[in-house]
């Protein structure tokens, strides 16, 4: 919230301008060159998977392959026509068409809960976390952890806590069941993924909390390294494999927050010995059945680039300004590699119609050069976002092949 406020005043106090200078005819002349089909032939729905798959296998797609989560109840509603409360399942898929959203991370197949009225939390009815507004669904906000103190992280049994244990619900299912059934339900429109959201680093975060852990990884390493970390990789091995099996998604999606805005959490040295040893063996099943890693997290990723293509990463979801966008494109801008993100939240959220186009355009011009690139609004559409921020943003999406020209219209009855 403070890097928002200061962005704000900053702006105000600039009294910036827009200068145009990348246009949208020099868009569609760089994507030309980028794209085989003619960019007037835009997606109808039923092509959105297989240009998935053609952009896995790096093959040229007849779109700018997009990837957005999708939480904002307003934007929702214009393009689908309907309720999103009372019939949430066909909201999102009409959604994602209209939007030319492709790879999809949110396929709800029951109608979503009233939401907690903005301002205000509302307490679990048993688990110890609060709801609080975020969009069509909630965020959740942890009160306790399973250890009060350091003495008692060397007493927990660590072999028995399971994925499923988390308190606060998982963004993903891995389980076979699941996947399959969003998958089904999606069909076409798009290419859904499941992903491990504590593939090494954040299991020890999710059930410690930051305090515990990073006091605990610090003083102790050694010991910390064999008491938590070791019996997650058997875990998580597992449940990467499980995922690999089940989805027909190309890529396999794993997340660990090994940073903030300002780079890693512990000295990189820390990573090297307790964390990057392990990720090969995690990744391995999924490696095996074909399957690309895309590697998720916040923060200023930058340092790890490296050791992420050296273990074997194919892409990288990515936070920016946190991490700078000419880093990104240096070490995943290459064919065979993908990145997904580009789209600044704050921007989206605090600027005006002109300076968001400018973004847009500013990325793909960025990007013309990177047949890995997909573009995602990386913090997420939740609800807090201006209507009119996303129109335009959706806008400027079209003029540059991202999003159908009639988003607003084409998949309302």
């Amino acid at each position: 919230m403070a890097e928002v406020v200061v962005w704000e005043q900053q702006h105000n106090e600039a009294d910036a301008t827009v200068g145009w200078k990348f246009t949208a005819a020099d868009a569609h002349i760089k994507l030309k060159k980028m794209y085989t089909h003619d960019l007037n032939d835009r997606l109808t729905g039923i092509t959105m998977k297989q240009d998935v798959f053609d952009w896995a296998n790096t093959k040229l797609t007849s779109k700018v392959i997009s990837k957005e989560s999708l939480n904002h109840p307003q934007l929702i509603e214009m393009v689908s026509g309907l309720d999103v409360y009372k019939n949430t399942p066909e909201a999102y898929r009409r959604a994602y068409q209209a939007l030319g959203i492709d790879v999809i991370n949110n396929v709800p197949l029951e109608n979503a809960p009233s939401p907690t009225p903005v301002g205000r939390c509302q307490p679990h009815a048993v688990l110890p976390y609060s709801y609080g507004h975020l969009g069509v669904f909630d965020t959740f906000m942890r009160h306790t952890y399973l250890c009060k103190n350091l003495e008692e992280v060397w007493d927990i049994d660590v072999e028995a806590l399971a994925y499923e244990d988390l308190l606060v619900p998982v963004p993903h299912s891995c389980k076979k069941n699941d996947i399959v059934a969003r998958e089904k339900f999606i069909g076409e429109i798009g290419s859904y993924y499941p992903m491990l959201y504590t593939t090494l680093f954040m299991w020890a975060e999710e059930f410690l909390g930051w305090e515990i852990f990073m006091v605990a990884a610090a003083l102790e390493p050694d010991r910390f390294h064999d008491k938590w970390i070791l019996p997650f990789v058997k875990k998580s091995k597992a449940i990467i494999k499980e995922m690999a099996l089940a989805s027909d998604n190309p890529f396999v999606f794993v997340h660990d927050d090994l940073a903030n805005a300002n780079g890693p959490l512990f000295h990189p040295q820390w990573y090297d010995d307790y964390i990057f040893p392990h990720y090969p063996e995690i990744f391995g099943e999924a490696r095996r059945l074909g399957k690309k890693i895309i590697y998720v997290a916040d923060g200023n990723m930058e340092t790890f680039f490296p050791k992420l293509l050296d273990i074997g990463v194919d892409g990288i979801h990515f936070e920016n300004p946190a991490t700078p966008l000419d880093s990104v494109i240096e070490y995943f801008g290459k064919s065979g590699k993908f990145l997904l993100g580009g789209i600044e939240t704050i921007k989206l959220t605090l600027g005006t119609s002109g300076e968001i186009r400018q973004m847009v355009f500013d990325v793909m011009d960025k990007m013309q050069n990177c047949p890995g690139y997909a573009m995602t609004c990386c913090g997420g559409l939740h609800g807090n976002i201006p209507m009119e921020n996303l129109e335009a943003y959706f806008d400027a999406r079209a003029e540059v092949g991202v999003t159908p020209k009639n988003w607003r219209t084409i998949c309302r009855d």
